[in-house]
């Protein structure tokens, strides 16, 4: 999404500066797992960062951060080609024929923005096929992945792709009918995805396309993550 313009000062400071004030990052954080019957208990990824080239892509960055870590290495220019951009229903948040379906392709523009009505975004069905068609191996691609899934996941070494609310609110969300006959949930104009490279007992470290590394208390994340329905692409 278009970042908001907005100084968010819970989750923009430097990661560094952030871990040390909240505690979250303990001398163990960047352990290696030993094996699936005893994870670590915090676990830091050598993700990539890389900021979102259009205006509108977060998805599209987030995905590629994760499949940067495994190798993969794709413009979001690139990754947007395979999640398919949909300019023929390019309305979002109220019903009509050319109101667009997030579930199967990019809604509007990438170079557009949410708070002018001019692009949207993508869930995660159009990111999950763009992911195995770049080389990724998805472990999951859902709606109600719990947090407590997606902390077992990040412990294994597995980053992951996430909605979440743009200033981490926790928002109840209406639907709109989309031009196929789909509801689709909308909260309004602060859909963001970002990549998770890294967790605690107490805090998640983010990738974010829009605002770099930050680690956020699990409250925090959780609440945000909520507003989308829990949803989540897993890569290995």
């Amino acid at each position: 999404m278009t970042p908001i313009r907005r100084t968010v000062s819970s989750v923009a400071l430097a990661a560094g500066a952030t871990a040390l004030l909240l505690g979250l990052l303990p001398p163990s954080a960047a352990a290696a797992a030993p094996g699936a019957a005893a994870l670590p208990s915090s676990r830091v990824l050598a993700l990539p960062h890389y900021r979102q080239q259009q205006s509108n892509d977060c998805e599209a960055a987030a995905l590629r951060m994760a499949l940067a870590y495994r190798g993969h290495r794709r413009s979001d220019r690139q990754l947007l080609a395979s999640i398919g951009i949909d300019l023929k229903h390019p309305d979002y948040g109220r019903s009509g024929k050319t109101s667009g379906d997030p579930y199967r392709a990019f809604v509007g523009s990438p170079d557009g923005s949410e708070l002018h009505g001019t692009g949207y975004g993508v869930f995660y069905p159009p990111v999950a096929a763009a992911a195995k068609a770049n080389g990724g191996k998805v472990l999951a691609a859902q709606e109600h992945y719990s947090p407590a899934k997606l902390y077992l996941q990040l412990r294994a070494g597995h980053p992951a792709v996430v909605w979440v609310d743009y200033l981490w609110r926790a928002k109840a969300s209406s639907h709109y009918r989309a031009y196929d006959g789909r509801s689709i949930p909308y909260a309004g104009p602060a859909e963001h995805a970002v990549t998770l490279a890294g967790v605690t007992p107490h805090g998640v470290y983010v990738a974010d396309p829009a605002r770099g590394y930050y680690w956020i208390a699990k409250t925090k994340f959780q609440a945000g993550y909520s507003t989308y329905r829990d949803m989540a692409v897993v890569l290995s």
